[in-house]
């Protein structure tokens, strides 16, 4: 079988846009069922600027323990609250893969190349992202960390704090913006790399990386392609840093849009109360999250839209070759 072509990304098209996007909303929405609690404690850090034990310290007080010290163990499953998160997975992870597809595709025919054409196509396709479920991810953070049970009393809250519907609705959208890009473009380009690594020959990679690309070709494509993502989404996770500040600003804008009205403002804040590295803060939930849940949806995504490519192929199958038969 002809080898990929290498400036492709390695996404199986086959069974087209609309059934990448089904799948990848199927996928975030396990993401989202499965693992809200991680999401949860991310946001927890990012708003109180702490690391891992004091976040945890803080969500056993609020989630699982009483005014009198009783133990809630059914305070567990407040982390999956409000239920818009559910949208904004969804729709973020059916949206993802297909709209930078088609974009980094037309910018490519351009003439922008490999590099530039998928940097343009989804810093394009982010802004979709954004314009989509901006709104949704800012109800989720600010509902989720304020425990507010009103849709009317979040919006009215943010609404009050910026001047205007709008703004109120896409608090801390420059930082999503930044973050969804920094981690989509970092990510494509890895998964692209891995991928081409192991299709080509071991020229292609360094030679210290060559006995695991061994390893890999030994596998079966499902298996071989999920672990492809994972390391794709460790390394373009924990290797990019706009990925991370971005987040961490976008969390404080989401959460008190009243003390944090701007970008650049919550940025000088964040370094000037707790240095560089509080833009980092969160980033152990964050980066666990992320790396499971990407391959989680992801590996849903690419999984059944190859199942779907293969159905359809093999129902086209007989009446292709009948129609050969006829005009034969």
């Amino acid at each position: 079988m002809a080898a990929r072509h290498q400036d492709n990304l390695p996404f199986p098209i086959a069974a087209g846009y609309s059934a990448l996007a089904l799948n990848g909303a199927k996928g975030g929405g396990t993401k989202y069922l499965t693992l809200q609690f991680l999401n949860y404690a991310r946001w927890t850090s990012q708003q109180h600027s702490t690391n891992l034990p004091g976040a945890l310290r803080i969500i056993v007080k609020q989630n699982l323990v009483d005014s009198s010290g009783a133990i809630r163990p059914l305070g567990f499953f407040k982390m999956w609250r409000p239920s818009v998160t559910f949208f904004n997975e969804t729709a973020h992870w059916g949206m993802k893969v297909p709209l930078s597809l088609f974009l980094y595709g037309g910018f490519k025919d351009a003439g922008f190349g490999p590099h530039l054409g998928l940097f343009l196509g989804v810093a394009l396709s982010t802004a979709g992202e954004v314009a989509v479920t901006g709104w949704s991810e800012r109800f989720g953070v600010h509902m989720g960390l304020r425990q507010i049970r009103s849709y009317k009393e979040s919006f009215q809250i943010s609404r009050d704090a910026r001047g205007s519907a709008l703004a109120g609705a896409y608090a801390g959208a420059s930082g999503l913006w930044l973050r969804n890009f920094a981690w989509n473009f970092s990510f494509f380009e890895w998964k692209r790399y891995l991928h081409n690594s192991v299709d080509r020959t071991p020229e292609y990679a360094p030679q210290f990386f060559c006995s695991h690309l061994d390893w890999l070709r030994s596998l079966e494509k499902k298996d071989q392609a999920n672990i492809l993502t994972f390391e794709a989404a460790t390394l373009g996770t924990y290797l990019t840093f706009f990925n991370m500040a971005g987040d961490n600003i976008k969390t404080k804008m989401q959460h008190d849009p009243a003390r944090y009205p701007s970008f650049t403002g919550t940025a000088r804040e964040i370094v000037s109360n707790h240095g560089v590295l509080g833009l980092t803060r969160g980033s152990m939930f964050k980066g666990i999250y992320l790396t499971l849940g990407a391959t989680m949806a992801i590996g849903i995504q690419e999984r059944l839209s190859d199942i779907m490519a293969t159905l359809t192929a093999r129902e086209d199958s007989p009446r292709l070759m009948g129609l050969a038969v006829a005009r034969a």
